[in-house]
């Protein structure tokens, strides 16, 4: 049975809760602040800084094009091939999973180091 002379507000907001409910939306924005200053994560990529001179491996992947929706492997085309031939390099499951063809290059990248052709 319903009591018409009870109160309709359920959560009143009297001076003793306004302080506890301050305390814990700021306790809520700290911890919100502090979570997106530890930076990101890419799944499936370890992150690595490289130092100057340390040799940089460059990799090819499958072409794409605009007019077909097919892609095509990189060495089907006339592309400079490494020595013994290119070789699959796939890193993670991820990469195999989304049929990425991830192969070897014969270019040779250095760290912070001008190179001309």
């Amino acid at each position: 049975l319903i009591n018409h002379d009870a109160p309709t507000n359920l959560f009143p907001t009297t001076p003793t809760n306004i302080p506890q409910h301050d305390a814990t939306m700021r306790s809520l924005l700290a911890a919100l602040l502090l979570q997106g200053a530890q930076g990101f994560y890419l799944p499936g990529v370890n992150p690595y800084s490289f130092t100057e001179g340390e040799t940089v491996k460059l990799k090819v992947n499958k072409m794409t094009s605009q007019k077909t929706l097919l892609p095509v492997d990189y060495y089907r085309l006339p592309f400079c091939q490494p020595e013994g031939g290119p070789k699959m390099d796939h890193e993670n499951l991820g990469e195999f999973l989304a049929g990425d063809r991830i192969e070897s290059s014969p270019y040779r990248l250095t760290m912070k180091v001008d190179m001309y052709c």
